[in-house]
């Protein structure tokens, strides 16, 4: 009799815990090309040379019972390495919950989004950016939420909110913990708003990153935080857009004796801001040409009489659309590298020629 009632109560607890897969699709999808670039620096020209790229998009999605939906979707570059990674959980007109790493968080959204014929004007820069730095401690280790759009007099609005239990931009997988010990930064919080009427559209974000409290603490002085809005407008083939913005990663550090050392976002002390307009026209509907211009400053704040130094880029970009060919090309122009006021100014050439599949 024991031994039936063990039987029976295995097999209860089997059918329990089993389950059947969901019926899901999978893609694969991506781009390839050839890249020939230059760069004239003060009026030597080096680091000329012939490079490839391609992207591999790995997606996948499938249904739930009540009407949810999964997504997931992975990106390979020309190194063979992974480029960003995620899992979507669509709940209909409820928004949807993502949880990955380097796909940007919400902060990704706002980098740089001026109309453009080809990339934005750091692509051709060799400083990481303050308008590309825009979110990048929240790029991993989050969850995020997006709500659907919704109808308010005639536009159509969206928000997301964002939180990181260790905003270190580790990467994390499977239960992943970070060490945060040895870091400079706790948790993290952000959100965004993007607005839409007619042709204009819109949008804010911020967050702010909480100081941690361990072994990095004492080169601290004050939370993290990145803010910055646009606005762009489209009439006909025209596209204008306006963004500003500024990041600031609470970095203590000693007055400096002068402006004309390179800084960057991740290590100097002070805060740096941006401004950035373009303009975009359809010449028609395979060809595009684009115009931008891009000042970041470096502002010491308080910690020194050092004046501000301003980084300056321009970018003009073209590009030809031939089905699943494409043939694009910018050159851009940048003075003050690196926010240095006596290093020489530099210049980037690119073509490329890529093809969807």
């Amino acid at each position: 009799m024991n031994t039936f009632k063990k039987i029976g109560l295995t097999a209860l607890g089997t059918s329990l815990v089993a389950s059947s897969a969901i019926a899901a699709d999978f893609s694969v999808s991506g781009d390839a090309g050839y890249t020939w670039s230059a760069e004239d620096v003060g009026g030597a020209a080096t680091n000329d040379g012939i490079g490839y790229n391609h992207d591999i998009t790995i997606s996948g999605s499938g249904e739930l019972d009540n009407g949810w939906s999964v997504n997931t979707s992975m990106i390979l570059t020309e190194d063979s390495s992974l480029s960003s990674s995620y899992v979507k959980l669509t709940m209909g007109s409820m928004g949807n919950v993502i949880v990955g790493n380097g796909y940007g968080g919400q902060g990704q959204g706002f980098d740089d989004v001026t109309p453009r014929a080809y990339e934005e004007n750091h692509d051709g820069m060799k400083t990481t950016t303050a308008i590309d730095s825009i979110g990048t401690l929240m790029d991993n280790g989050q969850i995020q939420y997006n709500s659907a759009s919704y109808d308010m007099m005639g536009a159509s609005v969206s928000f997301g909110i964002e939180y990181a239990p260790e905003a270190d931009d580790a990467v994390v997988g499977e239960g992943g913990v970070s060490a945060g010990a040895s870091k400079s930064y706790a948790n993290g919080q952000g959100a965004r708003i993007n607005v839409s009427y007619a042709g204009l559209s819109a949008g804010a974000y911020a967050n702010e990153v909480k100081l941690d409290g361990g072994l990095s603490r004492a080169y601290m002085d004050q939370d993290a935080s990145d803010s910055t809005w646009f606005a762009n407008y489209t009439v006909g083939p025209v596209s204008f857009g306006y963004q500003v913005g500024g990041t600031d990663r609470g970095i203590a550090g000693s007055a400096a004796a002068n402006n004309s050392s390179a800084k960057k976002v991740t290590t100097a002390n002070g805060n740096f801001e941006f401004e950035k307009m373009s303009i975009a026209f359809n010449v028609n509907e395979n060809f595009s040409i684009s115009w931008g211009e891009l000042t970041e400053t470096y502002d010491e704040q308080d910690d020194g009489t050092v004046a501000d130094v301003d980084m300056e880029s321009t970018s003009i970009q073209f590009a030809y659309t031939m089905g699943s060919m494409s043939i694009k090309g910018y050159q851009t122009d940048t003075d003050n590298p690196g926010w240095d006021s006596d290093a020489k100014s530099d210049e980037v050439t690119e073509l490329a020629i890529n093809f969807a599949f």
